[in-house]
């Protein structure tokens, strides 16, 4: 579990904790938030100053008490930032609108073949004013734009032309051209796509601090969670896809065969046998096709050994989110019958858990980013 170091880290984490619970309830006296985060009165009181000062959170209606001065509930100020998330992918754009509170306020997709082309960018750019437009969001508020796509090379180095990996062989994009284009907004691509999926378990998973993300959609990947932290978010952390599951399967883009991604992403399981999308196989597996069957069967077991190996190695709860995780806890009797009967070597006491919104796991979680970036920032 980690634990804060310094006076500053002690502020910082204890501000997040309050306003995620304030996020989460609405506003709350002094006394519940002390009940509801463990902290003692006299650090909620500390804390809820700073907050104060901060504008970002204010004094609400005062309530009758039995005993003493009657209490005060305290109003976290919601839209006091705001921040859009992007996630880049293959076959789709996907946005996310937040700001301090829940639920998310908007999602919005619009599905597109990727092309490293100037029309390309500006076509998100054009998408991007249109959605901010369509929920009449102040852009001076706007804490920032961060777009999620699977960079290919550690955070520090994302500089000038770097690849990325949508399909099966890297594309070199010029990162630094395109902020330009998005530079009204405080733009950067800050995570890979599956690690920020993760980030996701911030507004999802709110009960558990330490988890094991994994996003699975059009590609597979994911990272560890300690503390609320994903681990190395800004480095090359999105590893999980490549486990290899399958010694003598397909040919991945890393050079190996098997791996978690080429047996397991979204679209090696419909294009494979050349349906449109998830919902079309689904709709013929549920019909009765063999096809389907056979290759539904095959993705289970490659998915129940990548699942029992993170339950063997981190012994934590895993967090399903990305495009399948909606079908996957449709049909999780298949799942948990292979995972906790016929792969597990141990009793497995450890849950899966599936996200909601999970397509739109990825431009959440970097939403999400500017979020707690902008709380760091407030109470420094």
């Amino acid at each position: 579990m980690y634990q804060p170091k310094s006076l500053h880290e002690i502020r910082i984490y204890h501000s997040r904790i309050i306003m995620s619970v304030l996020r989460q309830n609405g506003p709350m006296t002094k006394n519940d938030l002390a009940l509801k985060t463990g902290l003692s009165l006299s650090s909620v009181t500390n804390i809820l100053k700073i907050l104060t000062e901060r504008k970002l959170v204010t004094l609400g209606d005062k309530i009758d008490s039995f005993a003493g001065r009657p209490a005060t509930y305290i109003v976290p100020v919601l839209d006091a930032v705001y921040s859009i998330g992007i996630d880049v992918t293959q076959y789709h754009v996907r946005f996310a609108l937040m700001n301090l509170g829940e639920p998310i306020l908007a999602f919005d997709k619009h599905e597109i073949l990727f092309q490293n082309t100037d029309e390309y960018w500006d076509r998100i750019y054009a998408w991007l004013e249109a959605f901010i437009d369509s929920n009449e969001i102040d852009r001076e508020k706007i804490g920032g734009v961060k777009m999620a796509t699977r960079v290919a090379v550690p955070y520090s180095e994302r500089k000038g032309v770097v690849p990325i990996l949508l399909d099966r062989a890297p594309v070199m994009i010029d990162i630094d051209e395109i902020s330009r284009k998005f530079s009204r907004y405080n733009f950067e691509f800050i995570l890979n796509t599956k690690v920020a999926g993760a980030v996701y378990g911030l507004w999802e998973a709110k009960e558990l601090s330490d988890y094991v993300s994994l996003s699975i959609g059009s590609t597979v990947g994911g990272c560890l969670v300690r503390n609320y932290e994903p681990l190395n978010v800004m480095d090359m952390s999105d590893t999980f896809g490549h486990m290899i599951v399958r010694p003598d399967g397909r040919m991945c883009s890393c050079g190996r065969r098997g791996c978690l991604e080429t047996q397991c992403s979204s679209s090696a399981l419909f294009r494979r046998l050349d349906f449109s999308s998830e919902d079309a196989f689904f709709q013929a597996l549920d019909q009765g096709d063999e096809r389907c069957r056979e290759s539904w069967n095959n993705y289970l077991d490659d998915l129940s050994i990548a699942l029992n190996n993170l339950f063997m190695a981190y012994d934590l709860d895993i967090v399903i989110s990305g495009s399948m995780a909606p079908y996957l806890e449709k049909r999780r009797n298949e799942l948990d019958l292979r995972l906790f009967r016929e792969y597990a070597l141990f009793p497995i006491r450890k849950r899966l858990i599936f996200s909601h919104d999970g397509e739109y796991a990825a431009a959440i979680g970097s939403a999400a980013v500017v979020i707690n970036t902008f709380l760091s920032d407030k109470v420094k």
